[in-house]
């Protein structure tokens, strides 16, 4: 068996394995380092984002639903709500407290999500790094907020990093992904 017929070998672009530098750059192949956690981190802001939207939806829904819960509770008892608060106010502190929580999440959803697609493409770098930030956004959400910072410090580690900066410039001046990536790797 020939050392180029192994099976377990990783695959390769369709450059193939000694694809040298691509046209017009003047140095060789680099390896991969951080360059192949990009995707790893486009996926992970994209599963983020959909967790933050879902729960973003959910504190929306919460923000109409509740008020309409504690309107019947109240009556039905003449105690609600405590401290004296005249009812209207306890109904609008409800919707602003869930509303806004769900607000803060859907932005957070949405830039994670729309990052990562970017990302995972090499396309809107600047982008991602605003995403990873703002992704914090989901301390709102509470149960959002630690894999939050999970995703915005891998994704900063990973997008502040210059080779990673140099494969999306590479991407800018118009090589496909694929090409990037066997040009790191």
């Amino acid at each position: 068996m020939e050392p180029t017929d192994n099976p377990y070998q990783s695959p390769e672009s369709s450059r193939g394995p000694q694809a040298g530098p691509l046209p017009g750059m003047a140095y060789q192949r680099r390896p991969r380092g951080l360059v192949g956690h990009v995707r790893v981190v486009a996926i992970l802001m994209i599963v983020q984002g959909v967790l933050e939207t879902l729960m973003g939806v959910g504190l929306i829904v919460a923000a109409v639903v509740v008020p309409q819960i504690i309107a019947q509770q109240q009556r039905g008892e003449p105690q609600w709500p405590p401290q004296g608060l005249p009812p209207e106010e306890v109904l609008w502190m409800v919707r602003l407290m869930y509303g806004g929580m769900g607000l803060a999440g859907l932005i957070a959803g949405v830039l994670h999500i729309v990052a990562g697609v970017r990302n995972y493409r090499f396309r809107g770098r600047t982008f991602g790094i605003v995403a990873s930030v703002a992704g914090l956004l989901a301390i709102a959400t509470c149960y959002c907020l630690p894999t939050a910072v999970a995703v915005a410090v891998y994704g900063l580690v990973v997008l502040l990093n210059t080779e990673v900066s140099e494969a999306f410039a590479l991407r800018e001046a118009g090589y496909p992904s694929s090409d990037v990536l066997a040009h790191f790797g």
